[in-house]
């Protein structure tokens, strides 16, 4: 089942954490959120656990606070896994201090350092935002950002050839989105022919095999009428 991944530290934002996941649960309307403390099932590994509700995710919520934006705190590895399944990441800025991490830098922050409600009413928002076409090309951009960073910082040629082919399929997709976009009608076309296409592709080697089977029946048939004159010829000589 899909869900929004709450990212936060427990050192300072444990009741922040339960707070929201249960104001976004409750509604209206139901949101789904994964929190560790209410999702992680005891007798399994909790690693594997979080890596697979990270995967699975509509997106990530990180909670900026003190220690969260530390370089060894658990939630660097958590959006770092999220960059990484190409997940949309909003940061909740809960500290006002608390300063956003440079590969996420791009990204605005939703503001809890004042009333939560306010804060929630924006989250819900954004949310229900995110899944609209404007909010996929804006997850497309980022992940376009991200990708043109990772290609300056690329240390070897493979990963410099593998980084460029993923900026070139990013380019290519956020044009596509935006024409959705402008055009709807134009895009819908384009995707009934895209399917059309695909299946038309899907069947070829159907299509090859029953023209390569008919071929193969004619010969037969050929070989057949030969070698029944061929007979013949034999017996008229003797």
């Amino acid at each position: 089942m899909s869900h929004n991944f709450i990212s936060y530290s427990s050192v300072d934002a444990l009741d922040f954490a339960f707070r929201l996941y249960d104001s976004l649960l409750a509604g209206p309307p139901s949101i789904p959120v994964w929190l560790d403390k209410r999702e992680l099932h005891a007798g399994q590994d909790w690693d594997r656990q979080i890596v697979e509700a990270i995967r699975i995710c509509d997106s990530m919520m990180f909670v900026m606070t003190h220690d969260s934006v530390e370089d060894e705190s658990v939630c660097k590895q958590e959006w770092t896994q999220a960059l990484k399944y190409k997940k949309a990441i909003t940061p909740l800025l809960l500290h006002r201090d608390a300063e956003m991490p440079f590969r996420l830098g791009s990204r605005q922050y939703i503001d809890f350092t004042g009333d939560f409600d306010i804060g929630l009413a924006q989250l819900r928002l954004h949310l229900k935002w995110l899944a609209t076409h404007e909010g996929v090309l804006q997850s497309l951009k980022y992940r376009l950002e991200d990708a043109q960073r990772d290609l300056h910082l690329a240390k070897d040629s493979a990963q410099q050839k593998r980084i460029q082919k993923e900026v070139a399929f990013l380019e290519e997709q956020n044009d596509d989105q935006q024409r959705l976009i402008d055009d709807p009608g134009a895009a819908k076309i384009r995707v009934e022919q895209s399917i059309t296409w695909g299946i038309e592709r899907e069947r070829q080697p159907e299509m090859e095999t029953a023209a390569s089977t008919l071929k193969d029946k004619i010969l037969t048939k050929v070989f057949d009428v030969f070698l029944c004159h061929n007979t013949k010829d034999k017996s008229n000589v003797k």
